[in-house]
């Protein structure tokens, strides 16, 4: 991997280390998260906008984007604790602070910088409107800081953003899921056939969507195989089994959900009007981070460690889903159960039922933001006011309770699906929480 320099000394980030600068470098705890809140605002909207960007896609790049905003001013941050050497084949990740006429660094322009530069290198195939919106985006920053500090200041500034966004946007290259936009689904992948195996679903009848997800480079070294789960009841046809009783159940639901129950199922789902389920999480983050009037430094390990726990949540369960194969309860209780014009709440996503995504993906967040938040936090969830109203939750595991819950209401997962998958989620997100991050935040 080719090394990245900057030219000066200072603050050498590998191997957690850090040594004391030789000239002053302002606190980054002095600024307002407006900078780092604004850009994920468009990361948002950006993952509704350009194709490819499911769920999985964008997990990855919400993940280097924390990361990229978190690393642009870790120098600012107490104790100057870079992550990247604690990651997967980053050892080679090298840059530095330079000194220049002991100016002191901007952190807001520094931060404006790199996410400019890694959103504009994530979105590759974003429309040219889009693209449009992120260099006005970058010019409405600079032209306000230009109030705010001086031009050498600022020039330092956002070199050092842009540096350190390059030199993580070209090791994303290599992690597996480079340009994944472009290929969802894989020609050359042949889906395992036989009983209780997984079938394209209706009503599109897709084929499988990132089989190979699951070999991808994680953040965290091994935590895919760290985390996997044991294997799913066994698959059976007799009505007396363990799985036929399993697959009733959730019919049995799906025959009486109220009205607040397909409210739940709709929520949470990936439908055409709500963001994805990263999306999602992600701005429930941005309303906390906002709700606790955090810091550009606090909103900046928020961002990553959550960006990061999303990513790693997808590897993990991507890869139990195709090591079982499992079939998905509407092939069941259409082709088994024969009940042929039985459907889903919400469309059943075109990949593997075990184990259940959005409860992975929902506990590993919600296990990060309890570090981050502190147990038995409530909170409301302000995302759909309009669509559906406002969600409140008791504490962060009750948030994600009911995310896993919505895919049983929505009738795409069997309960030991969630139940299983809340478990691996946790379990990332714990991995996730002992990364040596700077403590910013005070919150706990």
């Amino acid at each position: 991997m080719k090394k990245l320099f900057v030219l000066g000394s200072l603050c050498i980030f590998l191997n957690a280390g850090c040594k004391k600068p030789d000239f002053h470098i302002p606190s980054a705890k002095k600024y307002s998260p407006d900078v780092a809140i604004a850009w994920m605002n468009l990361h948002l909207r950006l993952t509704r906008t350009t194709p490819g960007f499911n769920s999985i896609v964008a997990s990855r790049s919400f993940a280097y984007a924390g990361l990229a905003l978190y690393e642009s001013i870790v120098p600012g941050i107490k104790d100057c604790r870079s992550i990247v050497s604690h990651m997967n084949d980053a050892s080679s990740l090298d840059y530095q602070l330079a000194k220049k006429d002991n100016l002191p660094y901007y952190w807001p322009a520094s931060a404006n910088a790199a996410m400019a530069l890694i959103t504009k290198s994530l979105f590759g195939n974003t429309s040219t409107a889009n693209t449009a919106t992120i260099d006005s985006l970058e010019m409405a920053f600079h032209t306000q800081f230009q109030t705010q500090a001086t031009t050498k200041e600022l020039d330092i500034s956002e070199a050092f953003g842009r540096q350190v966004a390059d030199a993580i946007f070209q090791w994303s290259k290599t992690d597996g899921g480079h340009e994944a936009y472009a290929h969802v689904t894989s020609p050359e992948y042949v889906p395992p056939s036989g009983p209780g195996l997984w079938i394209p679903t209706p009503p599109l009848f897709g084929a499988p969507i990132h089989p190979y997800w699951g070999a991808n480079r994680s953040f965290v070294p091994g935590i895919a195989d760290a985390t996997q789960p044991g294997p799913p009841v066994p698959y059976s046809e007799d009505t007396a089994s363990s799985f036929y009783k399993m697959v009733d159940e959730l019919y049995s639901i799906s025959l009486s959900l109220s009205h607040e129950d397909s409210i739940i199922a709709k929520f949470w789902g990936d439908l055409p009007q709500n963001y994805n389920v990263p999306a999602h999480a992600t701005n429930i983050l941005t309303q906390l981070i906002q709700l606790k009037k955090f810091k550009l430094d606090e909103a900046a390990v928020a961002y990553a460690k959550h960006g990061i726990a999303q990513n790693d949540a997808l590897i993990s369960v991507f890869k139990t889903k195709y090591i079982y194969n499992l079939i998905r309860p509407v092939s069941y209780i259409r082709g088994v159960m024969n009940h042929p014009d039985w459907n889903t709440v919400i469309p059943t996503p075109p990949h593997p039922e075990y184990t259940a995504a959005h409860g992975v993906i929902s506990a590993a967040g919600s296990t990060v933001m309890e570090d981050i938040f502190g147990e038995n936090f409530s909170f409301t969830d302000h995302t759909y006011d309009t669509l559906y109203g406002p969600r409140h939750f008791n504490s962060f595991e009750d948030y994600a309770w009911e995310a896993g819950r919505s895919r049983i209401l929505a009738g795409i997962h069997y309960r030991p699906s969630v139940m299983t998958g809340l478990e691996q989620g946790r379990k990332v997100g714990e991995a996730v929480n002992r990364l040596p991050f700077n403590k910013a935040h005070n919150n706990k």
